[in-house]
């Protein structure tokens, strides 16, 4: 909105007449009029025709200012209803907002770039014009324009008049020496920020002790929100964004988030240059922000960026108010490397504010632990403001509209904000694949790389963590120090190991160490309480923690005698911990060891409702581990562990407290987030590895569920130990996953022991999956013995047109055709999806010796031909029903398929390249089966008049027939001589058909007429788009009205 203010000649760095527009547009509660807003303005320049029509369009809001009025003028203007709705939620409590939202839609659309233009359109829709701008349209194109709005002070600029000629002489030499000085401070501005940026990501991906020497890649997808409870709209949604123009195929990767975002966007402005990346505690979300600004810097993506910036949340003192300006360039001005006059201050963030290549990316929006998500205050670009609020603005556009942003946060406290915050396009980190763990643990260990990755085999509940990178690079560090001879070491066994190594390490002397870990927990701990991120020296003297004692817990690298490569804290200027996790130990560490049972009661009590604790509760049942709290105790000389059984036992109590509500909420199991809680308490218990305290809690566990979302191979081993602890069976009925490292073959094992069984309520319940690694495609069809429902949606590595996709194409026919065949009895599969994954001919000679186990198959879009269709057509089995739509398998494909037609309860070919030529021997193949079909659809095939002939002589084999196509509004070529032929078979039929669809085929008022005569002979009929006008209308009316049986009439846009 900022541009509309600034195209209105409003000055909105004036707080006064700020909030007088803002409650005038916005809320429409100042009953102020144009006049004196004008007169209030001193900043106000000539008028110019963007102005004009500014004035014009908030005139016109003004103007009509009921809902319903103005929902029926938006129609009007042909703004879709599904536009509209998208706008009502995106601006639920800004009517006003909404309307100029609506407005900007209609001119953009229309291409209404003068005023003039605007008036005679608003004419031709016959819609009164506000009295106050009926003068605009009147001045014409003469040279001298009447001002709408006159000045009412009488100030000496608003007597005068200038020529347009004048003006534009003036003002184009003054903008232009302006512009340039704009120029350069951006140009000046932009490579101080690129200086600083390159240190922000330098050292990545150099050679140090225990670093990796090249980059791996991180698995990304779209994060649902699992929402997807519609499998239509999900199958609708997934065809728009993966089939539009087949733009985009492949994985989602750094390089096409913010082209798949604009796709995803819709018509949404300000989600088109959003995306939001979430995802659990250490799986890459900085080091991914880190990638994408070195891209940015190497002109690989966003070549066009002209200023970037990079917010590390957990840096910023939230406590403290601040501007637009000073929370961008923070970095800059706490180096002094930013000097700015208060003038190039004010135009500086004015080009911010407008510049469509501007670059904003928030690191770890989570880490400001934010009670209040849905609700802030619009703030003004230069006055101080709480960061949140200024960050929160960014985030719904109300400050920096066109720029592109990239927002990072943990999952659970990104999706509890408001929808008006968050990006439409979410991407969820899945970290490591099981082939880039090998690359990285290669890169780090170096030589040492077959020992360390021996013991991690070794080590499998530990390896399954390794799929979070910040897991990973702990664990290698720690097995590189000789660690790691236990067979059964967690995480918060190898954070305790390394901090104990660390303080008797050469650089961090043993008494100093000691000394200093109760003092580093207490500055955590109450860092944690004032949601407080950042250090100062005054803190650290506070807790008595010396700069001599810092120093130590600062070096990135310690000596590699010590085999050590871990940082805690980071200095500069003032004090941070490095990664939140070593933070969320030491606040676990102060709980455990030097906290009284009281206290630690107190703090625990309600610590599983609570987003912000889910790592710190994870690590204080960790540390309670039997071995894990015996090398914690010795951290320091001041730990208490008298009272250790009782936490632990309290503990256990929390846990079995929090099983007892998620088991009362198990019938809500398809609620957001539902598994993704049993699975922390899941990984606590494992934590933990007690079976006395884990054993009540096993009593309480789901036997029905759904399950959706990501989930780690940790994931699945910790909840089958527990299902096997109490010999219990969980029945799933609707799982749709993305499957992250081996979490597919450890589900599959699960399945197989019988400790999961599905069974399905509805059509709807299914087993949907959604995304694995390459190397887990050869156990996908492992679960086909055990489901009755099954799909597999087309993620990136299945459609990238590689030879990668192709290998990994035919790895998954092979492993659905396996457990095809481990199936005893024909069509015990309810339900097989395999749609737009590209099987091609070869995949589909594969999977047909087992397509007879399944009773409903679908293949739309998979790349057969007719040389596919004819092996498919051999192995169908009777009362099968199948979906081969948008396959070219031609005439020839199409009369292979239907010679098995009498196997067949339904058939759909759309758009399959079928033609005249090819529909007689398809209409025999359907008059020799002697069946009566419950469906043919042979919608958006090119078959013409001809076909339609052809097809009129064995109505009364099918049910229902489709020879119109709704979605992609192209029909079937038949004309009125066709529909003759249609109507003449429809009057021979001894029963009438249940439904007919001939939609989009242009046979006009003439085909309507003959059909017309002939409806007695269907139940429900389709006539979409078939350029009918009233007088065929009326026909069909006539038509109508002489039945006895009413008929399902449907007619669209005739």
């Amino acid at each position: 909105m900022f541009q509309f203010w600034k195209d209105i000649g409003v000055d909105k760095n004036d707080p006064e007449i700020f909030q007088l527009v803002r409650d005038e547009v916005y809320c429409n509660k100042q009953n102020v009029k144009v006049d004196e807003l004008l007169a209030s303005n001193k900043a106000r320049k000539e008028i110019n025709k963007t102005r004009q029509m500014a004035w014009l369009i908030y005139g016109f809001c003004q103007f009509y200012h009921n809902e319903t009025e103005w929902t029926n003028i938006v129609h009007k203007f042909d703004v879709k209803d599904f536009q509209i709705s998208e706008i009502k939620n995106n601006y639920k409590e800004n009517f006003a907002e909404r309307q100029y939202r609506m407005m900007m839609m209609w001119l953009k659309a229309n291409k209404l770039e003068t005023i003039e233009k605007i008036i005679a359109e608003l004419k031709k829709l016959h819609l009164e014009i506000p009295e106050t701008f009926a003068s605009t349209s009147e001045a014409g194109s003469s040279t001298t324009r009447t001002d709408p709005f006159p000045s009412v002070d009488g100030s000496p600029d608003m007597k005068r008049r200038k020529t347009e000629t004048e003006d534009s002489d003036s003002d184009s030499s003054v903008d232009s020496v302006e512009g340039n000085k704009v120029n350069e401070l951006v140009d000046t501005t932009a490579e101080k920020l690129h200086q600083h940026l390159k240190t922000v990501v330098e050292g990545k991906c150099g050679r140090e002790y225990g670093r990796a020497v090249e980059p791996v890649d991180l698995v990304l997808l779209k994060y649902t929100g699992q929402k997807d409870n519609d499998p239509e709209k999900q199958r609708e949604k997934m065809a728009r964004v993966v089939d539009e123009g087949n733009k985009l195929k492949g994985d989602i990767t750094v390089e096409n988030m913010f082209e798949r975002a604009k796709i995803e966007a819709g018509d949404i402005e300000k989600d088109k240059t959003s995306v939001g990346v979430v995802g659990a505690v250490g799986v890459g979300k900085s080091t991914l922000t880190k990638v994408i600004v070195q891209k940015i810097l190497d002109k690989k993506i966003l070549s066009n960026a002209s200023l970037v910036f990079y917010i590390t949340v957990g840096t910023i003192d939230l406590e403290r108010e601040t501007d637009l300006f000073e929370l961008l360039f923070s970095s800059l001005i706490a180096k002094g490397s930013l000097s700015i006059q208060e003038a190039e201050k004010e135009e500086l963030i004015n080009f911010i504010l407008q510049d469509p290549n501007t670059v904003v990316i928030i690191d770890g929006l989570d880490e400001a632990k934010t009670e209040n998500l849905h609700s802030y205050p619009d703030v003004l670009p230069l006055k101080s403001a709480k960061p949140m609020a200024l960050l929160y603005n960014i985030l719904n556009g109300k400050l920096l509209e066109n720029a592109y942003k990239l927002v990072t946060s943990r999952i659970t406290q990104f999706i509890d904000a408001s929808p008006e915050y968050r990006p439409n396009f979410i991407l969820e980190i899945l970290g490591l694949a099981p082939n880039e763990q090998r690359k990285l643990a290669r890169c780090v260990c170096g030589e040492q790389f077959d020992r360390v990755w021996k013991i991690l085999q070794d080590n499998p509940a530990l390896l399954e963590c390794c799929v979070v990178p910040v897991n990973m690079l702990m664990a290698l560090n720690f097995l590189l120090g000789g660690g790691g001879t236990s067979g059964n070491m967690t995480v918060t066994g190898v954070y305790i190991a390394m901090l104990n190594r660390y303080i008797r390490s050469k650089h961090c002397s043993f008494e100093k160490g000691m000394n200093v870990v109760k003092k580093l927990c207490d500055l955590a701990f109450d860092g944690w309480q004032k949601n407080k991120s950042l250090f100062s020296d005054e803190d650290l003297e506070q807790f008595k923690i010396p700069l001599a004692t810092q120093q130590a817990f600062v070096n990135a690298v310690v000596d590699s005698e010590d085999g050590l490569a871990i940082q805690i804290l980071q200095q500069d200027k003032v004090s941070y911990f490095v990664h939140r996790s070593w933070q969320e130990l030491l606040v676990a560490l102060r709980l455990v060891l030097f906290m009284s049972l009281n206290e630690f009661k107190s703090f625990l009590e309600n610590a599983f409702e609570s987003a912000d604790l889910e790592n710190v509760v994870k690590f204080c049942f960790g540390i309670c581990k039997d071995s894990v709290f015996k090398k914690a105790r010795r951290l320091s000389p001041a730990a208490q562990v008298g009272e250790i059984e009782e936490k632990k036992k309290f503990l256990g109590s929390i846990a079995e407290s929090k099983a007892k509500k998620l088991s009362a909420s198990v019938i809500k199991s398809d609620e957001e987030h539902f598994m993704q809680q049993w699975f922390h308490l899941f990984a606590c218990l494992n934590e933990l590895g007690s079976d006395d305290i884990s054993l009540p809690v096993t009593k309480l566990l789901p036997t029905v569920a759904n399950m959706r979302g990501s989930v780690f191979s940790s994931d699945i081993t910790n909840m089958a130990s527990l299902y096997k602890l109490n010999n219990t069976t969980l029945n799933l009925k609707d799982v749709r996953l993305s499957f992250v490292g081996n979490a597919l073959q450890s589900f599959g094992k699960f399945v197989k022991e019988h400790r999961v069984k599905f069974f399905t309520c509805s059509s709807f319940d299914e087993f949907v999956l959604r995304q694995c690694p390459d190397e887990q495609l050869q156990f996908a069809g492992s679960f086909l013995p055990h489901v009755e429902r099954f799909r597999i949606y087309p993620f990136g590595s299945l459609r990238d047109s590689t030879d990668r996709s192709r290998k990994n194409v035919l790895t998954l026919a092979r492993s659905i055709k396996d457990g095809l065949l481990q199936i005893d009895h024909p069509h015990q599969i309810k339900s097989l999806e395999l749609g737009h994954i590209p099987l091609g001919d070869e995949g589909v000679s594969i999977l047909s010796s087992g397509v007879g186990k399944v009773a409903e198959l679908d293949m739309e879009g998979i790349g057969m031909t007719s040389v596919g269709a004819v092996k498919l057509g051999e192995h169908l089995e009777m009362e099968a029903i199948l979906d081969i739509s948008g396959n070219e398998v031609g005439d020839i494909g199409a009369c292979a398929i239907t010679k098995s037609i009498h196997k067949l309860k339904r058939l759909v070919m759309r758009d399959c390249g079928i033609t005249c030529k090819g529909m007689p021997g398809i209409t025999q193949n359907i008059l020799n089966s002697q069946t009566k079909m419950d469906e043919l659809d042979l919608g958006d095939n090119p078959i013409g008049d001809l076909g339609a002939a052809a097809m009129s002589k064995c109505l009364s084999n099918v049910k229902s027939l489709g020879l119109g196509f709704i979605y992609a509004k192209r029909g079937c070529g038949i004309t009125s001589d066709g529909i003759s032929h249609i109507a003449s078979g429809l009057l021979s039929l001894q029963e009438p058909m249940q439904y007919l669809n001939l939609s989009y085929n242009k046979f006009g008022d003439d085909g309507a007429k003959k059909l017309s005569k002939c409806l007695h002979q269907v139940k429900s009929l389709a006539l979409r788009t078939c350029g009918i006008t009233s007088t065929g209308v009326a026909a069909l009316a006539g038509g109508l009205s002489t039945l006895q049986t009413p008929v399902r009439y449907i007619c669209y846009k005739v």
